[in-house]
């Protein structure tokens, strides 16, 4: 996807996607969403020829499709499984393109699921809405570490690692201290300093987390670039230059 390019370069990943058996924690706010890196990932991972498991608390398989598409990277084309955690009932009816592979009712029964498939890419979309429903803190760090464990096992077979985006808030801010501390990345999405700017739509900062130095190759340049949304593409650039020259 060429609008990442820039910062699959930043970052020195050639390939764009992290190291395996690593763990990379994106944070977002309502205003600079880190969402919008979930797509680099999951293309990147096509191009790698690699599998996707996108699990996802706050949309439904359609919408991240409809995005991908906007980009001209077509899902079906590739080895992606969609799992359901955003509402329970019988999906069968659902046409086969847009049905989740698997819905998250009782995790015991995802994490069999999950240790079935073979070593991928795992994107834990929303995660921080367990928080909304009545979870505690340590009962999400755990559905996250046994998440871990098994993307380090898979790891041990092939390419496998580790995506969760989650939304930093006033409600979620511990929560995302403790992550930051079992991540090898951390991607902080937040607004301009210096306020809202025409050609700009928020600042990224990329810095290793608390395992980065348990990594035997540290391939990985940390960054604060610019980025620029727009319809159907995302550009990063370097603050006070201009998205059109890259």
């Amino acid at each position: 996807m060429a609008t990442y390019k820039s910062l699959s370069a930043s970052l020195n990943w050639p390939s764009g996607q992290p190291p395996s058996s690593t763990t990379t924690l994106i944070t977002g706010t309502l205003s600079a969403e880190g969402s919008i890196l979930i797509p680099h990932f999951i293309n990147s991972t096509f191009e790698a020829q690699t599998p996707v498991i996108l699990l996802s608390f706050r949309h439904t398989y359609n919408h991240y499709m409809h995005i991908m598409r906007k980009m001209g990277v077509h899902t079906n084309r590739h080895d992606l499984k969609f799992v359901n955690a955003l509402a329970r009932g019988d999906f069968s009816q659902l046409p086969q393109a847009t049905r989740p592979h698997f819905t998250l009712n009782e995790w015991p029964e995802f994490f069999q699921w999950l240790s079935e498939q073979p070593p991928s890419t795992v994107i834990l979309d929303g995660v921080c809405s367990l928080l909304d429903v009545g979870y505690s803190e340590n009962s999400v760090m755990q559905f996250i570490g046994s998440c871990q464990r098994i993307v380090e096992e898979k790891a041990q077979s092939g390419y496998a690692a580790l995506v969760v985006n989650v939304l930093l808030d006033e409600f979620s801010e511990s929560l995302v201290r403790s992550m930051v501390r079992r991540a090898h990345f951390l991607f902080s999405f937040e607004g301009l300093a210096s306020g809202a700017s025409s050609g700009v739509s928020g600042q990224l900062t990329v810095v290793p987390g608390h395992l980065f130095c348990q990594l035997q190759q540290r391939t990985f340049s940390p960054a604060l670039l610019h980025y620029q949304v727009s319809d159907a593409t995302v550009q990063f650039f370097s603050p006070g230059q201009s998205s059109t020259v890259l």
